[in-house]
């Protein structure tokens, strides 16, 4: 062999073992990352099932107070869960919590900016089509574009936004329903969107089912939310506490006040107590619009905008009126505890979906099913066009029959759907539509 030969041989030998001695490629993680991404999607399909039932499910009050507070807590939260999870995606869609390449950046921005244009058409044409005022998708574009400028603002930062639209939106809110004033009115008069019926701006921003004033308190949540790492233990036990405080802030300090303050006439005033039964289905027979407030949402049939000239804004039926939380009340106290609801069950579904795979296995349909949201939300609205209405308080058992079903093919859809697609037929179309983005430089 020559010299020549037994350099080659070395050198053979070398990348022989060179190649045996490389680690094998890395698994799919298993937890972290993974679990975050499962526990928002599980997170999703609860806020989707819950708008499921609360647009077909059992609309009336039932006489034991413990069977009648189970039974409405989808109502009015149910939405809530998704708005706040729009806020959390709103970020995740920028970039989340990593600094992004300028390019990336504009990219990234130009994306959101197109994709809210798409949901606000979407949403707009639907609630034409469907004759309904209970679609959230032209909202939840407009939240978008709202809350995008401050994209890149800290936690305190939105913490601190959510807490003022909470407190001084659900104010705001108030008035503009009350007092209806003249820019408001003007406003909903020229808008040729809200003529034909739909939700154009005057409704998107003040009077709507889900408006921007005081809603985007739930954005900001949702953005402060996805600026945390919820990978740490301790970020989770904080963010659960907060929940909790909130939700007893909101919802058992407005029925103590209630109690001391209204002891001997107990919440009458019918829409004004918000209902439990009264959701925004209540309101889909209300679809004509500019007369319609969000707290109609909260009662029935419209009574606030058509008696509020009636009202005294300082009376005790007010008074009352801000204290409640119930569902679409949009008062303050609404308003924080949907928060720390919303909080308990983001928190909750990160945490377990992070920590057992069994659970991960199991809640794989479930999962399925938040991560093709839009999909099943739109699909949802279509059939209830095909389902017999429960607004007049049908059977109990009819109703969750209903909603059973609704689920159930959900699921199945998403499920079978994503042993073969990547995405949701809807969000397929999302990501296509907004591919111009990347031709920015």
């Amino acid at each position: 062999m020559t010299d020549t030969d037994t350099v080659r041989s070395e050198r053979t030998l070398r990348l022989v073992r060179t190649d045996r001695e490389t680690p094998p490629e890395p698994k799919p993680p298993q937890g972290g990352a993974l679990g975050r991404v499962l526990g928002l999607d599980l997170a999703r399909a609860l806020a989707i099932f819950g708008m499921f039932y609360a647009h077909v499910g059992p609309m009336q009050e039932f006489k034991d107070p413990v069977v009648n507070t189970i039974m409405q807590i989808p109502h009015g939260r149910s939405s809530a869960l998704f708005a706040i999870l729009a806020g959390l995606s709103l970020v995740l869609l920028a970039g989340g919590r990593r600094p992004l390449p300028a390019l990336e950046r504009r990219q990234r921005i130009v994306k959101i900016v197109i994709r809210a244009v798409l949901l606000i058409a979407l949403g707009t044409a639907l609630t034409l089509w469907l004759h309904t005022d209970i679609v959230i998708l032209a909202f939840y574009g407009l939240f978008f574009l709202l809350a995008l400028p401050f994209v890149r603002c800290g936690v305190k930062t939105l913490a601190v936004l959510s807490a003022a639209f909470a407190v001084v939106g659900s104010v705001v809110f108030y008035w503009i329903s009350m007092a209806q004033p003249a820019f408001v009115t003007a406003l909903n008069a020229h808008d040729p969107i809200t003529r034909m019926g739909a939700d154009g701006l005057g409704r998107l921003l003040f009077t709507g089912l889900y408006p921007a004033v005081p809603w985007l308190a739930y954005i900001f949540a949702g953005m402060a939310i996805a600026k945390l790492d919820l990978s740490a233990k301790r970020v989770r036990i904080g963010m659960a506490s907060v929940g909790a405080g909130l939700a007893l802030a909101g919802y058992g300090l407005s029925w103590v006040l209630q109690k001391v303050l209204f002891a001997g006439g107990g919440m009458g005033g019918g829409s004004m107590s918000g209902g439990s039964g009264s959701s925004g289905a209540s309101t889909a027979s209300s679809s004509t619009g500019s007369g319609s407030t969000g707290m109609s949402g909260s009662g029935s049939s419209g009574t606030w905008s058509d008696s509020m000239s009636g009202f005294d804004p300082w009376s005790s039926d007010m008074l009352q009126f801000l204290l409640s939380a119930s569902p679409h009340s949009g008062t303050a106290f609404e308003l924080l505890g949907n928060l720390g609801i919303a909080m308990l069950v983001i928190v909750g579904s990160v945490a377990l979906l992070d920590r057992s795979a069994l659970a991960r296995k199991l809640l794989t349909p479930i999962t399925a099913a938040g991560a093709m949201s839009l999909t099943l939300y739109v699909a949802h609205l279509w059939a209830l066009n095909h389902v017999p209405s429960n607004s007049d308080g049908g059977a109990v058992t009819a109703a969750l029959a209903v909603w059973g079903w609704f689920c159930a093919v959900g699921i199945a859809f998403a499920f079978v759907w994503s042993r073969f697609f990547k995405r949701g037929p809807l969000e397929y179309l999302m990501q296509w539509a907004t591919g111009p983005a990347k031709l920015v430089r």
